[in-house]
């Protein structure tokens, strides 16, 4: 089992596309559904570089990371 703190983590690690497919694919549907249930805790929930606007990984291969001519 998990609680929503650790549903959160879970997303910000798993819906990143650099996690397994499988996985991530899981961590997608995952977010889908507590959405339809908790929307107002999971609504700024999925992979850093979407709910934060940064990678932590710097990866510049994500599709999802800002590319240099993106940022200001």
């Amino acid at each position: 089992t998990m609680n929503a703190r650790s549903l959160l983590n879970f997303f910000e690690l798993r819906c990143c596309m650099h996690a397994q497919w499988e996985i991530r694919e899981l961590a997608w549907r995952m977010l889908n559904e507590v959405k339809k249930i908790a929307p107002t805790i999971f609504r700024k929930a999925g992979p850093p570089c979407k709910t934060r606007g940064i990678c932590p990984e710097k990866r510049e291969d994500c599709p999802w990371y800002p590319k240099k001519k993106d940022r200001t």
